[in-house]
């Protein structure tokens, strides 16, 4: 028997993976504000649920993707949550992009109560795109015993599922990764304005650039898809960019690590976010750093 599973999070990346769930067969059960996300969920052979109270009551897994740290407290600690109402034996998948520290608390009230629930830390690369394809990464962080348990689940969503060790860890590795292509982003659009304004052929450069030491995923993929042809479609949009370059933030002033690139980072998001360009790709700060170069 498929497992029963509870989707919670239905947005751009919810939704697309809550349908590959019901493409390979699981019994999906679903409760959103959205009618029209509930409908694609129930037009794909998913179900709907009175409440995510019930789902924690009833079903076998209960998956979440939310906005961020504070939607996952709320769901899961408040007074309402899905632990207050949990059986025993129910699994519990989270996926949301926050902050590593964030997922370790839910494990230790889950530790504190002595119940029997499993719980996993499950954020995901590779954008909209993937989410629809069924091509995700996903960095799982809990008990290997545990991933072993979900790994079919978490299949029918992702084309690769790293290992990353404990609760919290999945998180801590997408944040880094976060920041690293938010900052080769960022200095990749810097040198793409200079380029242009030395008069250089850009695809010439990227041909050049991608065979020396100054290659890197950003350059090979981003430059050509987005910077050369000026389409900033949001894939993933620049407000989540500054989001998760903000949790990396926080994490280092908490951990009190020296990371003085990173906060020149976030305040160029932030400014490209702050006029206007929050809701467009990421790979938008190309255009807003062409639009702030000096005319003279």
């Amino acid at each position: 028997m498929k497992l029963k599973i509870g989707f919670i999070g239905l947005g751009h990346m919810g939704l697309p993976m809550a349908l590959n769930l019901c493409k390979a067969g699981y019994p999906v059960y679903v409760h959103s504000a959205s009618r029209q996300s509930s409908s694609c969920i129930l037009e794909a052979g998913g179900n709907e649920i009175a409440s995510f109270a019930e789902m924690a009551r009833t079903l076998d897994v209960v998956i979440t993707i939310v906005p961020a740290d504070r939607e996952i407290m709320d769901l899961y600690l408040g007074e309402d949550g899905i632990l207050e109402h949990a059986h025993e034996g129910l699994i519990c998948i989270d996926m949301t992009s926050a902050m590593g520290e964030t997922k370790r608390k839910v494990l230790q009230h889950i530790s504190r109560s002595g119940r029997q629930i499993g719980f996993a830390d499950a954020p995901v690369s590779g954008g909209v795109t993937g989410a629809q394809n069924g091509t995700l990464t996903i960095m799982a962080g809990c008990q290997s015993e545990l991933l072993e348990a979900i790994r079919p689940v978490l299949a029918a969503m992702g084309k690769k599922i790293v290992y990353c060790g404990d609760v919290g860890s999945g998180s801590d590795i997408k944040m880094i990764n976060q920041m690293l292509n938010a900052a080769n982003t960022a200095i990749a659009a810097e040198t793409v304005c200079l380029a242009k304004r030395l008069g250089l052929d850009l695809q010439t450069l990227c041909d050049v650039v991608n065979d020396s030491s100054g290659g890197s995923y950003i350059f090979k993929n981003n430059v050509p898809k987005y910077f050369l042809t000026g389409d900033h479609t949001p894939g993933f949009r620049l407000d989540l960019m500054k989001k998760d370059i903000g949790l990396y933030r926080e994490t280092a002033e908490r951990e009190q690590a020296f990371s003085p690139l990173s906060a020149m980072v976030y305040e160029l998001y932030k400014a490209v976010s702050n006029q206007g360009g929050g809701e467009r790709n990421y790979t938008y700060i190309v255009k807003w750093m062409e639009e702030n170069q000096r005319s003279e």
